[in-house]
């Protein structure tokens, strides 16, 4: 009987959106000692249901560069793990939380091409962001907020769209 409960119990946790897949694209802000560079990056995240509204997720992007003046900064990559918490739907739209840990790699040129600095930069991270179902149930379109890093002079956060499958 137990084990009856129990299966039943996961089977209404994973009956709906108990993985998702997302592509889409991010425009960091990346603040370096007082001087703010705006890199656009591919993105792509997946996720898996722990529980309704309880999932854990993960994120990737890939390399993007923006120059301000004679200073070029390079994203190598941004690496992300969450706990996401999803309100209910309300019609066709819902609001999420990202609370979790992320890397980001990134160089530093100056002019000529010479390396003026580069690291990785490891921190506890957060978002927010909002969905909305288009076209089925199983298909959303997401905007969202980032915040990867924020010490010592410098910031890295990126606002992104995506496309969203539930499967």
């Amino acid at each position: 009987m137990v084990f009856i409960g129990l299966s039943l119990n996961l089977q209404n946790a994973f009956a709906t959106d108990w993985f998702y897949f997302e592509v889409g694209a991010s425009r960091g802000s990346v603040t370096v000692l007082d001087t703010e560079f705006n890199p656009v990056m591919p993105r792509a995240k997946m996720g898996v249901a722990l529980y309704e509204g309880i999932l854990l997720e993960v994120q990737y992007m890939g390399g993007g560069d923006d120059k301000v003046a004679n200073t070029k900064m390079e994203i190598e990559e941004v690496s992300a793990a969450y706990l996401r918490l999803d309100t209910p739907f309300r019609g066709s739209m819902r609001l999420y939380v990202l609370l979790g840990s992320a890397e980001t790699t990134l160089n530093i040129k100056g002019a000529g091409g010479t390396t003026a600095g580069s690291g990785t930069y490891k921190d506890f991270s957060w978002g927010v962001g909002i969905e909305d179902r288009v076209w089925s149930k199983y298909t959303l379109l997401t905007l969202e907020h980032t915040s990867y890093y924020n010490h010592d002079d410098v910031s890295i956060e990126a606002t992104s769209l995506g496309f969203k499958l539930e499967f």
